[in-house]
């Protein structure tokens, strides 16, 4: 019975080898998301082994392409090739065009709220100067000095777990020492 479960075995063996197919998955992808058109398309490709592909990429508009990440052939050009000798993941990796993107949309220019601004050198109140700032409130729960009433008491540190069994040992050995 034993040959037979081995006999069977090494037939299926030899079987699913010369009749496994020589496909590869590869995997394509864009980063950032969205910046360009990749062909054959963003996803998951399946070729035959040693297959020869060729991959090309556009860039959208406010974006220029950088480089390919992976195995092919010549990572800094828009139109290269790669072998499938075995699964692949490759990245078209684009950045945006600053220069261009900001010459279309004018300048940036933001100032905030008037709260934000700068203070001056010098105390303002009522249209007067003060050559000094002003004291800080009596109020005892001042921003920078927290009222210690209310805080929770401290937590007790945790012995690390080496500690609790050397403590453990230690009560051990003391409690039957007592017995004796």
């Amino acid at each position: 019975m034993l040959r037979y479960c081995f006999f069977i075995c090494v037939v299926f063996c030899f079987v699913t080898m010369v009749f496994a197919q020589n496909n590869y998955d590869v995997f394509m992808q864009e980063s950032p998301v969205g910046a360009g058109v990749i062909k054959p398309g963003i996803g998951v490709h399946t070729y035959q082994a040693k297959e020869n592909i060729i991959l090309t990429t556009a860039p959208k508009t406010g974006y220029r392409f950088v480089g390919w990440l992976g195995d092919v052939r010549d990572s800094g050009s828009n139109r290269t090739s790669m072998v499938v000798d075995g699964p692949k993941i490759v990245i078209a990796v684009f950045e945006r065009d600053e220069y261009e993107f900001l010459e279309k949309s004018g300048p940036q220019i933001s100032v905030g709220p008037p709260a934000l601004y700068p203070r001056s050198d010098s105390y303002t109140n009522n249209g007067g100067t003060w050559p000094y700032p002003p004291d800080k409130p009596d109020d005892p729960d001042y921003p920078d000095d927290p009222d210690p009433r209310n805080d929770p008491p401290p937590v007790p540190e945790i012995p690390e777990p080496a500690t609790m069994i050397m403590l453990g040992l230690g009560a051990l050995l003391i409690h039957r020492n007592k017995k004796k």
